[in-house]
């Protein structure tokens, strides 16, 4: 069952049953299990197609989650830290165009390694939280003050969107 959202936050008062964290990293396993398989079913041909509301390519847009999973478990240990992300919207697009120019020519099986290690070690470190620790608050960039579970549902929101654009790019 999906993890529902109000305001664009988890809804962890209607959570029942398995903790938190566990049914978040549930469906983020989910996400990401659909991710790897799309990633893994495409050739070299669709590796390079262009994914046109990224404005990049298929392949480099498969990059960028991969590199997302690792950036959600920082941003999630920073606020149990108690420290506040400070990265601001345009540095996040700064970052994500630096990225791309890297990524454009990157072996498809690099980052298709990358994405099975990242989710199952983004997977882990969502499962571990504590519902206290979920509901630790901290201030978030452009975003404002967010609780940790906002921070780990990232990991969600992040691929969900891009496996929506890559799949309307390859017509699948």
């Amino acid at each position: 069952m999906p993890i529902e959202m109000a305001r664009g936050k988890p809804r962890l008062d209607i959570l029942t049953g398995m903790g938190a964290a566990s049914q978040l990293a549930d469906e983020y396993d989910g996400i990401m299990v659909q991710v790897i398989e799309l990633a893994e079913s495409c050739s070299d041909e669709d590796w390079q197609v262009s994914c046109a509301p990224e404005e990049r390519t298929v392949g480099v847009v498969f990059d960028h989650i991969a590199k997302g999973n690792p950036q959600v478990v920082l941003w999630v240990n920073e606020f149990l830290a108690g420290r506040p992300v400070p990265l601001t919207s345009e540095e996040l697009n700064a970052r994500n165009a630096d990225h791309a120019r890297g990524a454009a020519h990157r072996p498809r099986a690099e980052t298709v390694q990358e994405l099975r290690d990242g989710s199952k070690t983004t997977s882990k470190a969502i499962r571990s939280l504590t519902e206290p620790q979920l509901r630790q608050s901290q201030e978030f960039a452009w975003a404002g003050r967010q609780e940790v579970a906002w921070v780990a549902s990232t990991a969600l929101r992040h691929p969900r969107g891009h496996l929506k654009s890559i799949r309307e790019a390859l017509g699948r």
